[in-house]
């Protein structure tokens, strides 16, 4: 049988041969291994030249980014592995060149100007290096650096606009010794001293070392790196199109921010090429996402829901929408009352792009609605954008563009890829809430109306189109088999496919996708992904393993799923509709309501459903066990099952441990002293009582996420209580467990053994 990915045609007339003759269809294939699992190649684009005619990119397997030493988590000077091949890629015939043989650490590619020399970094010797490699002549060099200097990691590379210059970061020459002096203070000093009188927390203070940079400039011509400003702690590094400016985030943070994980204060900075003073052209200002025009000589931001614009010559930024504040506000509480009533009612904006010449600004606007919140006040959240706006930069003048459903369930979801370089069209990404119909449409802006360019059900990604607009790069599966690269001409009349990555995979039985609709016990609308098993064969029942996260609708192949489904089992991932204060419930109305209608398709047996999470997945995993006895077996990989002492575990993380359950994943909507209540009624530990399911914990000793002492706080419950509980630790391990190939091979085995023993022994 051909191989179902070449075609959204062919991916088609497969799927229709799959699901009427499933067993036919599958039947002589080979299973999907464990070993085949770190075979997988993935790619990704890393840049594209300016005509579209070349691309950078590198494509590894799970494998490259193993082993790393976890006990370095959180150490600046510390990089862990991540190896790959480096390819350059014709778009026009799918040539390949690779930039060096074989594989090895390298990041950010960045093509020059001119499209014949690609920089990049790459490790020698323990570091990163400069290197340039040539197209014409295949061969790469590196840059000498100032001795006593090297390469900070985390920065971009930049071109000048004539390729005679290269911009990138350096390390002062005690950076090293003092950051790795702080990170062994911090975990193996013999006596360790913290003050709440600190500004910063201790791991948020090491964090910061990574940030110090010095900004230097290569010459080509006189082969000598220049620094341009002294060591500065900075956030993002970008020049002006022209290369007259230099743009940084400067880290101005007094003090650990608790309302923001790894939150930041920023002052935006402009420093003139060659070198000059830097100016200040933002106040200090926290969690605002700057859009520059192209030429980044404009920049534009949303605060407190209204949009503002900047010109670098400019003194102060300008409001484009909204009232402007009162300088002195309201005193009469009727007045105050009547400006909140007001502020309710207008609309909120969001900036997403400038138009090619920077005359326009691509808006969205939604209103602020309330989350109800059952007994306590209602929660304020921004609604999805339901409005496109055209804003002119200079007058505020704006105009409707387009205008989606009110109906969110009717509305699909569009993301902006780009703007046609001659205004006249954006660029956007689809998808329907309600089933696989996704791809690229173009939006002609002054007739309003869609053009579909590449749609279907097949699954498509990392879309990015060429500076000069000539070529469209992107990624596309049938959903079921991993990606490949194609490339397209602006109307999408020639698409070519580039890669193929996973051959070999057409001879093994790779789990069929199929995405379901249900209603949670509220009677909400959820979608769930369901992964069949391998060589499935209509009208049979198989044990099924539902993985539980929060929401699911994007299908993918998933190479551990695929372990699991050519063990013969099937797997779910359900939707769940998580509400702040009693996200608990969400799991049992929406995990279970999603498992009855795979029950009643006919695909699992009600006798034989297991559980797994991983990560907050693992927490929902245990939290559901002491709320239902219909699961024979489960798995809970990395998750927290206490909600009190996990508040102030993972030092190493900062604040992400008390932010999680205040304000963001966890959902709990306040501190530990506000609603103890609600961290008790999460905490599956104290209703550890009530779990009938037998339950595998999995670890890492060195996790410094979810610290192994939470599944150790279960398994001695467990244990204390006579449930069946098995805890695997893996020494070297961290968030997930396992830490080497051989390793995660030994997971994988326990977890099928696992389910085989409770899910497939009790059937014979």
């Amino acid at each position: 049988m051909s191989h179902p990915r070449v075609r959204l045609a062919v991916f088609v007339l497969t799927t229709v041969a799959l699901a009427a003759f499933p067993a036919a269809a599958s039947e002589t294939k080979k299973p999907f291994t464990i070993e085949d699992f770190f075979l997988v190649k993935s790619l990704q684009v890393d840049d594209i030249t300016a005509d579209g005619r070349w691309l950078a990119v590198s494509i590894s397997t799970p494998a490259d980014r193993l082993p790393q030493d976890n006990a370095r988590y959180g150490d600046p000077t510390y990089i862990g592995p991540s190896r790959a091949e480096l390819l350059v890629v014709e778009t026009a015939s799918g040539r390949s060149i690779p930039v060096f043989p074989g594989k090895r650490q390298f990041r950010s590619p960045t093509w020059s100007p001119d499209g014949k020399s690609l920089a990049y970094f790459e490790i020698r010797d323990g570091r990163y290096q400069v290197r340039v490699w040539h197209r014409e002549s295949g061969k790469s060099d590196p840059l000498v650096l100032t001795k006593g200097r090297f390469v900070a990691e985390g920065f971009p590379l930049l071109w000048s606009p004539d390729g005679k210059t290269l911009y990138f970061a350096v390390r002062a020459p005690d950076w090293e010794a003092k950051s790795a002096a702080l990170f062994q203070g911090a975990t193996t000093a013999p006596i360790i001293v913290l003050d709440t009188k600190d500004p910063f927390l201790q791991w948020d203070e090491i964090r910061r070392r990574s940030r110090l940079a010095i900004p230097a400039a290569w010459d080509f011509a006189a082969r000598k790196m220049t620094e341009l400003m002294p060591e500065t702690p900075i956030l993002s590094l970008r020049s002006t199109k022209d290369g007259t400016t230099l743009l940084y985030e400067k880290d101005v943070t007094e003090k650990t921010n608790y309302d923001v994980i790894g939150g930041t204060k920023n002052r935006l900075e402009a420093f003139p090429l060659p070198g000059g003073p830097s100016r200040v052209l933002l106040e200090p200002y926290e969690q605002r996402a700057i859009t520059w025009s192209r030429d980044r000589k404009i920049l534009a931001y949303a605060d407190k829901g209204n949009v503002f614009v900047m010109g670098l010559d400019d003194k102060a930024p300008r409001q484009l929408t909204g009232e402007k504040e009162s300088p002195a506000p309201a005193k009469d509480e009727a007045a105050k009352k009547t400006a909140e009533a007001a502020k309710k009612k207008s609309p909120t904006y969001g900036v997403v792009r400038f138009s090619p010449d920077g005359t326009l600004l691509l808006c969205t606007s939604a209103r602020v609605e309330e989350e109800p919140d059952k007994d306590d006040p209602p929660v304020r959240r921004p609604a999805p954008p339901r409005q496109y706006w055209l804003i002119d930069v200079r007058t505020g003048e704006k105009r409707m563009i387009h205008e989606l459903p009110e109906d969110e369930d009717l509305r699909p979801e569009l993301q902006v890829v780009d703007w046609s370089p001659d205004g006249a069209s954006l660029y956007f990404t689809t998808s329907a809430k309600d089933k696989y119909d996704r791809g690229l449409v173009r939006f002609d802006i002054a007739a309003k109306s869609f053009t579909d360019l590449r749609r279907g059900s097949a699954l498509y990604g990392r879309w990015r189109m060429s500076e000069d607009g000539t070529a469209f790069v992107f990624t596309e599966s049938d959903g079921d088999f991993p990606d490949d690269l194609y490339a397209a001409d602006p109307g999408f009349r020639n698409v070519r496919r580039l890669t193929d990555l996973n051959p070999w995979l057409a001879e093994k039985a790779v789990s069929r996708t199929e995405l379901i609709s249900y209603r949670d016990t509220d009677g909400k609308k959820l979608t769930g992904v369901l992964y069949y098993p391998a060589n499935y064969g209509k009208g049979r029942s198989y044990p099924l393993v539902t993985e539980v996260y929060e929401n699911y609708f994007n299908n993918g192949f998933n190479g551990a799923l695929n372990v699991l489904t050519s063990a013969g089992y099937a797997v779910l991932h359900p939707s769940v509709n998580l509400v702040t204060g009693y996200p608990g419930e969400a799991w049992a109305k929406g995990a279970l309501a999603a498992v009855n209608k795979v029950i009643e398709m006919g695909v699992a047996d009600p006798e034989r459903l297991g559980i797994q999470g991983t990560s907050y997945g693992g927490y929902a995993t245990v939290l559901l066990l002491t709320q239902t006895d219909r699961f024979k077996a489960a798995i809970n990989n990395s998750g927290k099952v206490d909600m009190l002492s996990f508040y102030t575990q993972s030092p190493r993380l900062g604040v992400r441990n008390t932010h999680a359950p205040e304000k963001s994943q966890d959902r709990i909507g306040g501190t530990l002293w506000e609603y103890p209540e609600r961290y008790l009624a999460h905490s599956a530990i104290l209703r550890a009582d009530r779990i009938t399911t037998p339950l595998l914990c999995i670890t890492g000793d060195l996790d410094p996420n979810v610290e192994a002492v939470q599944s150790q706080e279960i398994f001695y419950a467990l244990r204390r209580l006579g449930k069946k509980c098995v805890w695997l630790r893996y020494t070297f391990g961290a968030h997930g467990g396992p830490n080497t190939p051989e390793e995660r091979a030994d997971m994988y085995k326990r977890m099928i053994d696992w389910y085989d023993t409770y899910l497939k022994a009790a059937k014979k």
